[in-house]
């Protein structure tokens, strides 16, 4: 069993997150603001994820450098967007995965209105299937999905998720009892580190992909 370790890069990089969070607002133009407020004032459902975690997705694209991203269940695109602005300052591409396809559609619309149409690529579908079909791997991924169907994803998602790359979870804290076995499986893995944080009270998780497995 691989013993438990200090996170030092991990650590740094949530230290990052947190201290341009408080700034993040000002570099936003009016109309993406606008667009931001008017997908969430159009949220009945409660899909999208809080804007506390849509600028900590945005932090965090950035801030490790993602090249290669996927969100499986993008919902109408709120997140996408978030993911796509810390995207643009890397140069990297985000395939966001939503199963219902008027949601995708409608994200779609959305990512285009906020000009990110050239960073963010909507795939209309059922993530078990459209994820095979991309090639490579991934060094960001965000799960945003049915929460039952966490830990199937994170089988699916770990082995293609490069070293260095991040995998980052949502709900883990607010619906934490429809995901225990995922929940286990970042925490006991050995090529993880993880950690959860609460920018919101919903929770995210943050696993980091190590280069090289550590024993004991």
């Amino acid at each position: 069993m691989a013993p438990r370790i200090r996170r030092p890069l991990i650590a740094s990089l949530l230290a990052l997150a947190f201290l341009r969070v408080a700034s993040a607002q000002s570099t936003l133009q009016p109309p993406l603001v606008k667009l931001l407020h008017d997908i969430k004032a159009a949220d009945s459902d409660q899909l999208a994820v809080s804007e506390e975690d849509g600028r900590f997705l945005r932090v965090m694209a950035a801030s490790g450098g993602a090249k290669r991203a996927l969100e499986i269940g993008g919902a109408s695109g709120y997140s996408a967007i978030w993911i796509g602005l810390g995207l643009r300052q890397t140069g990297g591409h985000l395939t966001t995965i939503e199963f219902d396809v008027a949601r995708a559609r409608t994200a779609a619309d959305n990512i285009r209105r906020a000009g990110l149409a050239d960073v963010v690529t909507v795939v209309p579908g059922d993530a078990f299937k459209e994820v095979p079909r991309l090639a490579g791997d991934f060094d960001f991924v965000f799960l945003d999905a049915w929460k039952r169907d966490y830990k199937r994803y994170f089988d699916m998602i770990v082995p293609r998720l490069a070293p260095r790359g991040l995998l980052l979870a949502h709900n883990v804290v607010n619906k934490q009892a429809e995901m225990r076995n995922f929940l286990e499986a970042i925490q006991n893995n050995p090529s993880l580190f993880t950690t959860i944080v609460t920018p919101s009270g919903e929770g995210m998780s943050v696993s980091y992909k190590l280069q090289f497995t550590i024993h004991k």
